[in-house]
């Protein structure tokens, strides 16, 4: 019964974070049915995948950047064209262990902020989880949602280098990979529940 009512509290996934498992999904199947060559086809898809992402991602994060740091505009347009070109060495690499890595390398760089978070580092620690004020949200509860965001993270690292290292089929590994988030989604969900420090306790 209680597991029950868990499961019903939990909000549903966001369209921002299914955008990127479908047209991974669909440009997959499409390229495919094209008959383009599975390789190609994997890092196609992989490439569109993260142009969604970051096409759901980008307006929020530059409101949120803005709102905390003042100004965004030159850090958002360094940032996009770092993606950009991280999408054109996957295209012309055409390689699905270079795009395997490339995931594996931005989780690597996301955990060290939330550490650098974690370890006292204000400017990781709002940039992960930015609140209007301080004495808004407790510093604990703040740095427990660093530890599960880190969690997190860390488990999609595993996931994908699993995969990599077990020479997983590249359909399969589609398919995994788009459940991934969904599955990501519920799980912080659950454990943030579960594991949440009291509020009242102010922050530290």
């Amino acid at each position: 019964m209680i597991l029950w009512i868990l499961l019903r509290s939990l909000p549903p996934v966001s369209w921002g974070r299914l955008l990127m498992p479908a047209v991974f999904v669909g440009s997959w199947t499409g390229l495919c049915a094209l008959g383009l060559e599975q390789p190609a086809a994997f890092v196609w898809s992989a490439v569109l995948a993260q142009a969604a992402h970051l096409y759901a991602v980008l307006p929020v994060s530059a409101v949120r950047q803005r709102r905390l740091f003042g100004r965004a505009r030159t850090a958002m347009w360094g940032a996009v064209l770092v993606c950009l070109g991280l999408f054109a060495l996957q295209i012309w690499l055409l390689n699905p262990v270079v795009t395997h890595r490339l995931v594996s390398l931005y989780g690597a760089l996301y955990l060290g902020v939330t550490l650098l978070g974690l370890c006292g580092d204000r400017v990781a620690l709002d940039r992960l989880v930015p609140v209007g004020a301080p004495s808004e949200v407790p510093l604990p509860f703040r740095h427990h949602l660093l530890r599960l965001y880190a969690l997190t993270v860390f488990l999609v690292i595993v996931v994908n280098e699993s995969l990599l290292i077990a020479h997983v089929p590249l359909g399969a590994r589609v398919a995994i990979l788009s459940v991934l988030p969904v599955v990501l989604h519920y799980l912080f969900e659950i454990m943030l529940r579960l594991t949440c420090p009291p509020l009242e306790d102010g922050p530290g």
